[in-house]
């Protein structure tokens, strides 16, 4: 029998979730999917809003019983939850009495700066589940001190059905945008953007979600926001950017931000915030640009608008490297899978690599076929787990 998931989380096919979930089933996994948000949501906006925050209520309770009931009936080798901030920690006590490893991915933070709410159970259930699977190195650190077993590093990523290279034949002059921002108003972006605009005269072409709560609507009117993008239009807004800017989260004390590997995967010029994270990830001026502050930003743009060629051979180099050195789902997903199932790790590894490379071959520049591969279904061996 194959490795069975139980993978809980958002079903939103626009949403990262969904691509982890993908990303499994690409591994070879038997994935089940539960939509613990759809079983959160009942009784109108404000209700949900409260309910988010707080955590509590006949609907949660409904939903952490329906979640067990699907542990029980299912017999999963692997309880995977993704940012499930409605699971109670006897709820995930009770579902490692099944017999599953239980794990959670988070990829925002509950100890970071950003005031989010809705983390209390998080938080609780710290040492109740196997493992816990983080972005950055700080929430290794957070999660261990406050009583996580087991937390193991798995960095953003990018997915390959969905961020790939334009067709044949793209090049500058297909590129209607000077600039590009996809993304929330968070920490001093907006002051960034703002500056490029209306001190140094840069044409900014802006996208996202929050910018009018954020800054007014008459501001956000006057910044030309453009409102959040999507799945085809989320990569095709990058293909006719001549430039793709990238913002790290520093409230939640990113080390990088999970859109740079995106747009290097789309193979967009990538314009980076200057952080640790990032030249780790892309070397400077060959993979990737960095910058600090709005000066130094409005300085490289200037400088790399007026350098086509110079543009096309940094995106093309960044990525190389996106699709070489394991930034994928899929091989994110191996990784963290192989980690806690250690004789299925090679197995998940080769798999993940044999599929990104087949969708970069197909997105070479005679290829436009976006659908992916279909792995056959990875076996559990006797042993695996816990």
């Amino acid at each position: 029998m194959p490795l069975s998931v139980l993978y809980v989380g958002s079903t939103d096919p626009n949403g990262t979730c969904s691509h982890r979930r993908a990303a499994m089933e690409r591994l070879g996994l038997s994935v089940t999917p539960f939509d613990l948000e759809a079983e959160t949501r009942g009784g109108g906006r404000i209700a949900n809003v409260v309910r988010r925050r707080l955590q509590t209520g006949p609907v949660i309770e409904r939903a952490n019983r329906a979640f067990l009931d699907r542990v029980t009936a299912g017999r999963y080798d692997l309880v995977w939850c993704d940012k499930a901030l409605a699971l109670r920690p006897a709820t995930i006590r009770a579902a490692r009495e099944t017999g599953a490893v239980t794990a959670q991915y988070i990829c925002d933070n509950p100890f970071g700066r950003m005031g989010e709410p809705g983390w209390r159970h998080v938080v609780a259930a710290l040492p109740d589940y196997d493992a816990w699977f983080v972005p950055r190195d700080s929430s290794l650190e957070d999660f261990a001190r406050r009583g996580a077993r087991r937390v193991e590093l798995m960095p953003f990523a990018f997915e390959p059905t969905v961020n790939h290279p334009p067709p044949a034949g793209w090049s500058d002059a297909d590129r209607t945008e000077d600039v590009t921002f996809i993304g929330s108003p968070y920490d001093n972006r907006p002051a960034v953007i703002r500056a490029l605009i209306e001190k140094h005269g840069l044409s900014v072409a802006l996208y996202g979600p929050r910018w009018e709560r954020r800054l007014g609507a008459g501001a956000a009117a006057a910044l030309g926001v453009r409102g959040p993008v999507w799945g085809d239009a989320y990569r095709e807004t990058m293909w006719r950017s001549r430039i793709c800017l990238s913002f790290v989260t520093h409230s939640n004390l990113d080390p990088y931000a999970h859109r740079s590997f995106e747009i290097a995967a789309t193979r967009g010029f990538l314009m980076a915030e200057r952080t640790e994270g990032h030249e780790a990830l892309f070397e400077e001026d060959r993979e990737a640009v960095f910058f600090d502050g709005a000066e130094d930003l409005a300085a490289r743009i200037r400088r790399w608008l007026a350098d086509p060629a110079g543009r096309e051979a940094v995106a093309e180099a960044g990525w190389r490297r996106a699709m070489t050195s394991g930034y994928s789902n899929d091989e994110r997903l191996a990784a963290a899978i192989g980690a806690l199932f250690p004789d299925l790790a090679d197995t998940l590894a080769e798999r993940a690599r044999a599929t990104v490379a087949a969708i970069a071959e197909r997105h070479r520049p005679n290829g436009a076929d976006d659908r992916h591969a279909e792995a056959p279904p990875l076996e559990r061996r006797a042993g695996a787990g816990r």
